[in-house]
C-alpha cells in the first residue's frame, strides 16, 4: 500500500507573464506561506519524493514545503491533464511508498477526482468537489503499484487556511 498526495501549488502572483510567460509566474507573498503552512501539514507523511511540474510557482511551492526530499522536476505536469499526470506516476519507481504530486488545476483536481473509489471518504470528496484553491491537498491510500494505478480511495482533503 502507498499514499498519494496531490497538491495544487500554492497561490501565484497575478502579474501580466513577462519574458518566461506564465511558465515563469512566482508565488505571492501569500502563496510561500501556504506552502510553509502544508509542508507543517506533511512533516510526519514519510513523504520520500516531491514530483513537481517545471513551473517556477510549482518548484517554489515544492521547495517551501521544507520536507527535505527529493524533488523531480516535470515539464509534463505543467499545465496537464488529469491522464498526462497519472502517466507520469506511472514512471515512479516502485519502492517509494508515498509520493507528493506539486501541479495545477484543472489536472490535480481533476486526478484526485478520477482516482477516488467508492470507498473514498464523503466529506473529503464533498470538500474538494467545486473547489480547489491553491495550495489544496488531498491524500489518497493506494492499492497498487504506480505502474498500474487507476483508483485510489480518497482518504482526506485539506483546503490551505487563510493566512492570518
Amino acid at each position: 500500500m502507498s499514499t498519494l498526495h496531490l497538491l495544487r501549488h500554492a497561490e501565484a502572483q497575478w502579474q501580466a507573464p513577462g519574458p518566461g510567460g506564465d511558465h515563469a509566474r512566482r508565488l505571492s507573498a501569500r502563496g510561500i506561506v501556504q506552502a510553509r503552512g502544508v509542508g507543517e501539514h506533511l512533516r510526519g507523511a514519510g513523504i520520500e519524493l516531491v514530483l513537481a511540474s517545471s513551473a517556477t510557482r510549482t518548484m517554489q511551492t515544492a521547495e517551501a514545503l521544507g520536507l527535505g526530499v527529493p524533488i523531480w522536476s516535470s515539464d509534463a505536469i505543467y499545465n496537464a491533464g488529469a491522464m498526462s499526470i497519472l502517466e507520469e506516476l506511472m514512471t515512479v519507481p516502485s519502492g517509494c511508498g508515498s509520493l507528493l504530486v506539486v501541479g495545477h488545476a484543472p489536472g490535480i483536481p481533476a486526478l484526485a477526482h478520477a482516482l477516488a473509489d467508492g470507498s473514498s471518504d464523503a466529506e473529503a470528496r464533498a470538500l474538494i468537489a467545486y473547489r480547489y484553491p491553491p495550495a489544496t491537498l488531498s491524500t489518497l491510500t493506494v492499492h497498487s503499484s504506480w505502474a498500474k494505478l487507476r483508483t485510489a480511495c480518497l482518504v482526506s482533503a485539506r483546503i490551505a487556511p487563510e493566512p492570518s
